[in-house]
């Protein structure tokens, strides 16, 4: 599924009009049915508040079939009707002929509109779309709060209005939907914390945009379905041995925090990694190896044996718990100039990486950054404010390093520099402590099985996230132990669905 711009979402629309040849009436009506198709079943009694441009006129074709069905209709028009759309005209003369009640908010919000607002079963949205490139005052302002105040439940149509689609910023006040359908592609913005809170409950509207044109002007940002999650898992041959599943080394933990280096090594063996080593200072060694009845354990005076697994290993993992003594930055440095393999950077290990930006170099084209809101401002030298308001774009770039980058938060980012995949799994049950470790885990046991970068951090985002909606279910929290051992049995499934 496509994710784009405000710009390239009126470009897919422009193009199937002018280039294909639909009508823009053609692909107002296939939306209306659509919409209304979702919510005929919500109420008798519908308020509807359009603007003057193809969102109002979208609303009004609704209106009309939701009358036709018998359904109570009252629409109030917000803007200059000598400047409305050609289509918006079009419904609107439509509806005025069919006696449905139609009036015009002209300089202040009246009683009747807010006692309007408050008999309706459902109010619409359908103001401004994606539009709006600028802040919300005066009567508009006013209106949108009433509406949020008074309306027992509200449907938005594309998009809330207030809300700005590219970036996920509230323009002064924005509708708080219950639900919102959204025109062919979703936008950009709509992956930004806040705008869940405005976006309410969303749904893909197909109203008739061919794909050729979605492809030409895609921007290479997708969320994935199941089924292509289920066609990266690797298969198990029938001949299979350890050997053949990888080597993953790991370098993790310090004292206090040993909790990171079992949680990341526990779930790179649950994800299928062949041999699992792990490389530890030795003061914390004999608490792991008393744990890891699966793992080899190495402290960092085993030089010989640190120098034979970094030769041998697939994939080396980085950071989670270490810290930033002098022991274990040395460790980092010689995992890093020593090893060819793919490698893994999280936690300290990429605090590090941002204090000595050489070492860039010597990653480039087999390293994968998993870093969370605060590491990710470390790395580039941005705000967490500015990396927010476009967390897309800042993956991206920074990807572009020659990396693989996966930037944690609500709906993960995961780019190659080229293309960006957008993990809508996850909820804030699972928000408690070495979470991430076990993400890192999982996808350092991805790449040992030969599957390539950016398909196993896409993989490994997915998988992590969707036990945890499905744990979430019955449990108040989800843990990393509660993830770490459902991984080998939803990968299962996954396969056999």
């Amino acid at each position: 599924m496509e994710i784009m711009s405000v710009k390239q979402g009126k470009s897919i629309d422009r193009e199937t009009i002018e280039k294909i040849g639909v009508p823009g009436i053609v692909l107002m009506e296939n939306a209306a049915q659509d919409i209304f198709n979702g919510i005929v079943h919500k109420g008798k009694a519908f308020l509807f508040f359009c603007g003057v441009g193809n969102n109002g006129g979208d609303g009004l074709a609704i209106a009309r079939k939701l009358f036709l069905s018998n359904k109570g209709i009252r629409v109030y028009i917000i803007g200059n009707l000598k400047k409305a759309s050609k289509e918006f005209l079009i419904n609107y003369n439509i509806l005025k002929n069919m006696g449905v009640s139609i009036e015009v908010i002209e300089e202040k919000i009246t009683s009747k509109v807010c006692l309007d607002i408050e008999k309706a079963d459902v109010v619409l949205d359908c103001i401004m779309g994606i539009g709006l490139n600028r802040n919300i005052t005066g009567t508009m302002y006013d209106l949108i709060t009433i509406i949020n105040k008074y309306a027992k439940y509200i449907v938005s149509v594309d998009n809330p209005t207030g809300l700005n689609a590219d970036n996920g910023q509230v323009m002064g006040v924005a509708i708080k939907a219950n639900e919102t359908f959204v025109v062919e592609v979703l936008k950009k913005g709509y992956f930004n914390l806040r705008a869940k809170e405005y976006l309410g409950e969303t749904h893909i509207v197909q109203i008739g945009i061919p794909e050729v044109v979605k492809e030409k002007n895609s921007d290479n940002v997708r969320i994935l379905s199941k089924e292509d999650y289920k066609n990266m898992i690797p298969s198990r041959g029938i001949y299979g041995h350890k050997g053949s599943y990888g080597r993953t080394l790991i370098l993790s933990g310090s004292n206090g925090m040993t909790g990171a280096s079992y949680i990341t090594t526990e779930s790179a063996i649950k994800a299928g990694a062949g041999l699992v080593s792990l490389v530890v200072e030795k003061e914390i060694q004999p608490i792991l190896s008393s744990k890891l009845i699966e793992a080899m354990t190495v402290n960092y005076s085993e030089e010989e044996k640190i120098n034979k697994l970094i030769n041998e290993a697939d994939v080396i993992i980085c950071g989670p718990g270490l810290s930033k003594n002098k022991a274990n930055k040395d460790m980092l440095y010689k995992f890093i100039n020593e090893s060819k393999c793919s490698m893994i950077l999280d936690a300290d290990a990429l605090n590090i990486v941002s204090e000595d930006k050489e070492l860039l170099n010597k990653l480039k084209g087999r390293t994968i950054f998993t870093p969370h809101l605060g590491e990710m401002s470390r790395l580039t030298n941005k705000t967490i404010k500015e990396i927010e308001s476009s967390r897309i774009d800042a993956c991206r770039e920074y990807a572009d390093n020659g990396l693989v980058m996966l930037l944690k938060g609500y709906n993960t980012v995961i780019s190659n520099g080229r293309e960006v995949f957008v993990n809508n799994t996850g909820n804030s049950k699972m928000a408690s402590g070495g979470m991430g470790d076990c993400l890192t885990g999982i996808i350092g046991g991805l790449v040992s099985q030969g599957i390539d970068l950016f398909n196993a951090t896409i993989l490994g985002a997915y998988i992590h996230g969707a036990i945890g909606d499905k744990l979430s279910e019955s449990r108040y929290v989800v843990t990393a132990r509660d993830i770490i051992e459902e991984i080998p049995k939803f990968m299962q499934e996954m396969l056999s669905e």
